[in-house]
This record gives structure tokens, sequence and C-alpha cells, in this order.
């Protein structure tokens, strides 16, 4: 019973990794075929940011591991993860700044409610006081980035409408980078240099 049980995480995390190639695989194609700077930047962004996600998802498996992997309410997160982080870059192949945008908004949303999700109503398996607090640490850090950089979006989206495309772009590119070493400096994405 035990290995059956081992067979079906180990499928989560295989689907997962290989959707995660597919979207950046299939969406590369458009590279050298754009010729505005700001679009280009804002289209090599999406794949920084599909990146980024991929670590939190491997990082989450790292932290959470047997807990949420195997629970039917996380796979159907990951899916609504996946397309929407794939509508996300397809809308930056296009110059949709405003779309695109929306799209990573319904990611920060969805990532806020599975946060919420597993920190107030999700049980547990582990009895390991130690293990439990790291674990709810980490959602506490990471629903608090959420709210916090996902406002941030938010007011851009609502805001940004009469922006240029240089000042949208790098407006997104520095909620983004904020985004980022948020979840560094947090450990949410415990990466080492060395």
């Amino acid at each position: 019973m035990r290995q059956k049980e081992a067979n079906q995480i180990e499928f989560s995390t295989v689907l997962f990794d290989t959707l995660f190639g597919l979207i950046l695989f299939f969406n590369i194609d458009l590279f050298l075929e754009i010729k505005e700077v700001w679009h280009f930047i804002f289209y090599l962004t999406g794949f920084f940011v599909l990146i980024h996600w991929w670590l939190i998802f491997r990082s989450a498996d790292d932290v959470f591991e047997t807990e949420v992997q195997n629970s039917a309410l996380d796979l159907i997160f990951g899916i609504a993860y996946l397309i929407f982080l794939d509508y996300f870059i397809l809308l930056t192949r296009t110059p949709s700044y405003g779309k695109a945008l929306l799209f990573l908004l319904a990611l920060f949303f969805i990532d806020l409610c599975w946060g919420l999700i597993w920190r107030f109503i999700g049980k547990w398996k582990t009895r390991e006081r130690k293990r439990i607090q790291a674990m709810e640490q980490e959602l506490n850090h990471s629903i608090l980035i959420d709210l916090t950089i996902g406002g941030l979006f938010l007011f851009l989206y609502v805001g940004g409408r009469g922006l240029s495309d240089a000042w949208f772009v790098l407006a997104f590119l520095g909620f983004y980078l904020a985004y980022v070493i948020l979840t560094f400096w947090t450990k949410i994405i415990n990466i080492r240099v060395f």
C-alpha cells in the first residue's frame, strides 16, 4: 500500500515539471520575431516569471513534502496555477500588457487561496511541532507576500492604463523583482549562490 501512495506522489511532481517545460518550450518560438524593445523585455520577463514560479513549486515540494503532494485539492490548485501561467505567457507574446497582468493577478489570487486553505483549514499529517511551525511560517510569509505584491500589481492594473509601454513594463519589472527578492529573503525559495 505504501508503494502505491509514493507512485501517486511522484506522478504529480513529474506531471508539473513536464507541463512547466512544455509551456516554456512551446512559447519560445516567437523570440526573434519581436521588434519592439518594451514588448521584447516584457516577453523575456514572462519566461523569468515562469521559471520563478517553477522554483516556488519545487520549493513547496521540499517544505511540505507528502503533507500536500498527495492531496486532490493541491492537484486542482496546481492545474489552475499552470493554466494561469500559460495564459500569462501566451499574452506576453502579443503586447497585451493589461490582459497578461490580469492573469498574473489571478495567479497571485489562487496562490493566496492555496495558502489560506492550508494555513487555516488543512490538517497536517505530521505531529512534529517544529515541522508544523516551519510549514505555518512558510504559509504566513506566502500569504503576506501575495497580499503585498498582488496589491501592487492590482494598483498597476487599475492605474496603469494611461502609462506608456515603457513605464508599464518598468513598473511591472520593479514589482516582480520585489516579489523575487521577498521570496528569497523569506526563504520561500531557498537556493544558495554557492
